[in-house]
């Protein structure tokens, strides 16, 4: 039987170690800044900040001990060595496609290039299996994570569309630190109080290496640390919708990358295999994914009449009457409303009963009251989709680092 429980209370003992792990702290100011980055926009679109960075950060720490307990029990069942996985030169060749492009700063791309080239030259001679399980178990936890976190906090913008002029969308931004337990691999050594014994199937990746008999070996916890980002954008979708769809996706490519990289350890034949899905899949589903929200039809439009509510600030008038994102608001206190400035007409007068009409993404049309006595209502607490386009924001892509730098150089030379 496998010792699930043993198991996971070892993995929980030694992932709360990395909170004494200096590098543990460095991550967490690395996910400062760019919360911190996701306010300042913020505060540049609607004019204040809707969650503070401490908030964010709350949230992304406790989602991401979380996801990194499941991961790590993950990691143990399977067997993952962090022995001859070269993850250094993981992070080198990382670091060099962010040059080229910040997007592609994943393990799936790296360790994919990594397995390929120790596979057709024999160097660096890596535990392929193990790196690429590494790579689908990390892109696992992130699944769960942006399936349960990936909306929260995200920032609503205002994009040009061809078609439909200024259209809402969400900028879905997430950061999780990750406490993670990958074990190495000892032998020889009599082992300590308190290990706990393993079945005879378990490794399911055979550490490289060791042939035979397992009896010697012994398998020791070690606590890292990762981070792991989820960035993306709801046009077509709601954040909540478009998270979860990507997180499902993520999800089977995460399982199908894991099964492959288990039954490559024993047919070496499907180590090729695993090398070249664990890239091209992550490639391929980033781009229909933004295939489908730059070619959809926008789901935040301006309609013909009334204004369309892109958003809610939490707390405020219009979270208390359950207006929600995408409702099209039609009517105030018998007024009619074609525009924002309808709206701003009544609530100037600063009514203490007010009552609005409004109709939903389903078509169903409702009216929904709220009092404040005696201060009266002065604000909804609502962002809604102008059709002016002067507040439009641009959504491009992080220019690449090494394309920046050569421009830089060129304009330099041209100016002597």
């Amino acid at each position: 039987m496998f010792p699930i429980v043993d198991l996971a209370v070892m993995v929980f003992q030694s992932i709360l170690t990395v909170f004494v792990n200096p590098l543990f702290w460095v991550v967490l100011v690395l996910v400062y800044n760019q919360y911190k980055k996701s306010c300042m926009l913020e505060e540049r679109m609607l004019g204040r900040v809707r969650y503070t960075v401490w908030e964010r950060m709350a949230g992304s720490i406790a989602a991401g001990l979380a996801g990194g307990l499941v991961g790590s029990i993950v990691m143990v069942a399977v067997g993952v060595t962090l022995d001859n996985t070269g993850i250094l030169y993981v992070w080198m060749i990382a670091i060099v496609l962010m040059l080229i492009n910040p997007r592609y700063m994943c393990f799936s791309y790296a360790g994919g290039l990594l397995a390929l080239a120790s596979l057709a030259f024999g160097f660096p001679r890596i535990d392929v299996p193990a790196l690429m399980a590494i790579v689908a178990i990390l892109h696992l936890v992130e699944s769960v994570l942006i399936f349960l976190n990936g909306c929260k906090h995200s920032i609503p913008v205002f994009l040009e569309d061809k078609t439909h002029g200024v259209v809402g969308a969400f900028n879905l931004v997430r950061f999780w630190p990750i406490p993670i337990i990958i074990m190495t691999v000892i032998i020889g050594q009599i082992p300590p109080e308190g290990s706990v014994p393993m079945p005879d199937w378990w490794p399911l990746l055979k550490p490289m290496g060791i042939t035979g008999d397992m009896e010697d070996v012994m398998f020791l916890m070690l606590p890292v640390v990762a981070a792991l980002g989820y960035s993306d954008i709801a046009i077509t979708d709601t954040p909540a919708r478009k998270s979860r769809h990507s997180a499902v996706n993520l999800f089977a490519y995460s399982i199908v990358l894991l099964g492959l990289a288990v039954l490559s350890s024993y047919h070496k034949p499907l180590q090729w295999l695993s090398a070249i899905f664990g890239p091209l899949f992550h490639e391929l589903i980033i781009i229909t994914g933004r295939r489908k929200q730059k070619k959809g039809i926008p789901l935040f439009v301006s309609p013909a009449s009334g204004v369309r509510v892109l958003d809610v600030f939490e707390g405020g008038a219009a979270d208390k009457m359950g207006i929600t994102a995408g409702d099209v608001i039609t009517g105030i206190n018998g007024r009619r409303v074609e525009r924002e400035e309808d709206l701003s007409a009544v609530l100037e007068q600063y009514p203490t009963f007010i009552w609005v009409d409004r109709t939903n993404l389903d078509g169903r049309s409702e009216t929904c009251e709220f009092s404040q006595y005696p201060t009266g209502v002065n604000r909804l607490d609502v962002i809604v989709v102008p059709r002016n386009s002067s507040v439009v924001t641009t959504a491009v892509e992080i220019s690449s680092p090494l394309k920046r730098l050569i421009k830089k150089l060129r304009s330099r030379r041209n100016r002597a």
